[in-house]
C-alpha cells in the first residue's frame, strides 16, 4: 500500500507550540506598547496639571506683599500666616476681578488628598489680624490633586537664621518669609518620587521686606479694600 502524505502527530505538537510562543512573544510586546502609551499619557496630563499649579503659586507667592494686618490686641503685623499643610497671605497677583490685591488661602486635605486655594478681595486690616485664620473662603478650587502629600516650608533669612520651618506666622516673626518651599510626593507618571518647587518672594528680594510695619502703614478708612467687618470674616463686599 502507498503511504498516505500528512503531518505525523510530533510535527503538530511543535508547530502547535512554535505557534503558541509567537503569539505569546506578540501578546507580550502588544500589552508593553500599552502600558507604556498609558504611562506616557499619565505623565502628560501631571506634568500638564503640575505646571498650572505651580504657575499659579509662583506668581502668586513671588508676588506676596507685606499687608498690616492688625488683631483684637491692636498689635499691628505683616499678614502672612503657614503651615506644613496650609499658608494665606495677601498678594499683588490676584486672580479675580482684573487682578490687585487679594488673600490667598492654600490649604491641603485629605481623602482624597488635593490642593485647595480659596481668594478673596474683600477684606481689611481687622479682618485679617482677627477672623479665624482656618476659616475659609466660599469660592474654592482644586489646583491639585492625585498626590501622596504635600507639604510647604519657610525660609527665615534674617542674618542669624536661614533655615527652612514647618510653620510661619507673621505676628510673632515680624516678617515675610525670604521664601517659600512645596514639596509634593508621589504624583503618578513623575520621574523623581519628590518633585520640589523654591519661590522667592520679590518683597523680601528686592528689600522691601523689612520685617516692620505700624500704624503709618494701615490705610485710611477710605481706602480700605472692603467694607466688611469681623463678623463676615472679610468675605463680604
Amino acid at each position: 500500500m502507498k503511504a498516505r502524505a500528512g503531518f505525523t502527530l510530533l510535527e503538530v505538537v511543535l508547530a502547535l507550540t512554535a505557534l503558541a510562543l509567537v503569539a505569546a512573544i506578540c501578546y507580550g510586546a502588544f500589552h508593553l506598547g500599552i502600558r507604556a502609551v498609558e504611562r506616557g499619557e499619565v505623565a502628560v496630563v501631571t506634568a500638564q496639571r503640575l505646571r498650572v499649579a505651580s504657575d499659579l503659586l509662583i506668581r502668586q507667592v513671588k508676588s506676596a506683599v507685606p499687608y498690616p494686618a492688625r488683631n483684637r490686641d491692636d498689635e499691628v503685623y505683616p499678614y502672612f500666616m503657614g503651615t506644613a499643610t496650609s499658608m494665606t497671605f495677601v498678594t499683588a497677583a490676584g486672580q479675580e476681578g482684573g487682578g490687585g490685591l487679594a488673600r490667598v488661602v492654600y490649604q491641603v486635605v485629605d481623602d482624597p488628598p488635593r490642593l485647595l486655594m480659596a481668594e478673596s478681595q474683600f477684606f481689611s486690616p481687622d479682618s485679617l489680624g482677627r477672623a479665624p485664620v482656618e476659616r475659609s473662603d466660599r469660592r474654592t478650587s482644586v489646583l491639585l490633586d492625585g498626590f501622596r502629600s504635600l507639604k510647604f516650608e519657610y525660609l527665615m533669612n534674617d542674618g542669624a537664621d536661614t533655615e527652612w520651618h514647618t510653620e510661619w506666622n507673621g505676628l510673632e516673626d515680624e516678617m515675610l518669609p525670604a521664601a517659600v518651599r512645596v514639596l509634593v510626593d508621589g504624583l503618578p507618571g513623575l520621574e523623581v518620587e519628590t518633585w520640589g518647587q523654591e519661590i522667592p518672594l520679590m518683597a523680601t528680594t528686592f528689600g522691601d521686606n523689612s520685617g516692620e510695619v505700624g500704624e503709618e502703614d494701615l490705610p485710611e478708612a477710605g481706602d480700605d479694600d472692603s467694607a466688611d467687618d469681623d463678623d463676615n470674616g472679610g468675605n463680604t463686599p
